[in-house]
């Protein structure tokens, strides 16, 4: 089930600017859509919503939340294997790892374009082995 957005909703199309894989439709200043098929459950939508107009799967309201206060990766350098399944995954290309040139066992995955990142989580759900966790600002 995906995220949905309430009557609450007035066009602003903040939520369709900050969807990361364009799953939010509808023309400014009516109430906007967001496809299930396409929607990854980022929360990315509800937290920049001014209006908390936006439902997580549960029905519960998505908390609005400064940008700059969004968790983002921090990547443990030393439990990193390299695998690079968390920068296969990240909807916004914002992990990369340090440097391609490098071998295996020195190289690790590196949150590379941090205005890119939109707080998903994917990265750290992925990760084989725990080298990933979600800090926020505050």
């Amino acid at each position: 089930m995906s995220y949905s957005i309430s009557t609450l909703c007035n066009g602003c199309g903040a939520c369709a600017k900050m969807c990361p894989v364009q799953a939010i439709s509808g023309e400014k200043k009516e109430m906007h859509l967001i496809c299930a098929s396409l929607c990854i459950e980022c929360g990315s939508c509800g937290r920049i919503c001014p209006e908390s107009a936006v439902l997580d799967d549960k029905g519960k309201t998505v908390a609005r939340m400064k940008k700059a206060d969004w968790p983002k990766p921090v990547i443990n350098t030393d439990c990193c294997s390299a695998c690079e399944n968390c920068v296969a995954v990240c909807p916004t290309n914002a992990l990369a790892m340090a440097d391609e040139r490098l071998p295996l066992t020195r190289n690790h995955a590196v949150l590379a374009k941090p205005g890119k990142c939109v707080s998903c989580g994917w990265c750290k759900e992925n990760c084989l082995f725990d080298a990933i966790t979600m800090r926020g600002a505050a």
